[in-house]
């Protein structure tokens, strides 16, 4: 297994958890590339492994999709070959993660029709679950307990899936060997189509808090200045990953969203012991803005529930 980012550290701890179920594989050996950035990793990566490995499976994005700004919801595997080309957004991150994990699996798609090399990419969205270093299911649970109004951009409505930790480590386990995965990609994710709004109230609940929200659009919260990371689940359109494909030609079966987020406040209430995350930082423009927000409209703090 080659990676090189913090944000993978968490499916890695996950994956050697489940070294057990590889040994059950024995001869089924492959390579999982949490390293290949964009078409330059990947080539390199290509060289380096076609002829010495049963299977080269690329840890991509599903932001492959989304740097294109047109997709259809749900969006399937296929739709890459479609929006091949499409205007560049320079400065935003998405894109430029994106565009450059696309020029990755471009790169590997050429070396296995070269060379052969036997690739599979795996596109995951938004990964969590409990001991997440990025701490974006944490920094809600803060700001819930904290008993002030959470402000929802754009009202929290926009769709997106998630991916539980341990269900792509489990995923990523039985690949290796598996002839119908070469040459293809899967995208892997939660089966609930999610909502800011719905993860808040289901976190709430789980906490045993009440939580009063307030919906403020995206327009007026950059004119007021705040940091859009304040709220990492918030996006302004749906994103949604078909996943009809893996669960047809892998067999995949993801946990229910809510039993894995009931797992990540447990771990929360029982060893998070950090204090608040970085995104918290931004907690008190939030409020400030909700409180001004209010009194523009002369509105009473909308009530607990």
């Amino acid at each position: 297994m080659i990676g090189r980012s913090s944000g993978a550290s968490c499916l890695a701890a996950a994956i050697a958890r489940l070294r057990c179920q590889f040994a059950a594989h024995a001869g089924r050996d492959g390579v999982f590339d949490f390293l290949s950035y964009d078409a330059a990793d990947a080539t390199l990566a290509a060289r380096a492994f076609t002829g010495k490995t049963a299977h080269f499976i690329h840890i991509s994005t599903c932001s492959v999709y989304w740097c294109t700004g047109e997709f259809p919801c749900p969006v399937g595997e296929e739709e890459f070959d479609r929006f091949g080309d499409f205007d560049e957004r320079p400065g935003s991150i998405e894109y430029a993660y994106g565009y450059a994990k696309r020029k990755a699996e471009e790169a590997l798609i050429a070396a296995h029709r070269e060379d052969k090399l036997p690739a599979t990419a795996i596109r995951m969205p938004v990964v969590g679950g409990e001991a997440d270093p990025s701490l974006r299911h944490i920094s809600y649970f803060h700001r819930i307990d904290d008993g002030g109004p959470l402000v929802l951009p754009d009202s929290g409505v926009a769709g997106f899936r998630q991916m539980y930790v341990d269900d792509a480590a489990e995923t990523l386990a039985d690949p290796p060997g598996k002839t119908v995965a070469m040459g293809r990609a899967y995208n892997l994710a939660c089966e609930e189509i999610l909502d800011l709004r719905g993860i808040i109230a289901m976190s709430a609940h789980f906490l045993g808090r009440k939580v009063a929200t307030l919906p403020i659009s995206f327009h007026l919260l950059d004119a007021k200045g705040l940091d859009r990371s304040f709220s990492p689940f918030s996006q302004p359109i749906s994103q949604i990953p078909s996943i009809e494909r893996a669960k047809s030609e892998l067999g995949y079966h993801p946990t229910r969203y809510s039993v894995w987020l009931e797992r990540v406040v447990r771990w929360y209430r029982d060893f998070h012991r950090a204090g608040p995350p970085p995104q918290y930082a931004h907690r008190e423009r939030e409020l400030a803005i909700a409180d001004e927000y209010l009194r523009a409209l002369r509105l009473e703090p909308p009530a607990t529930r």
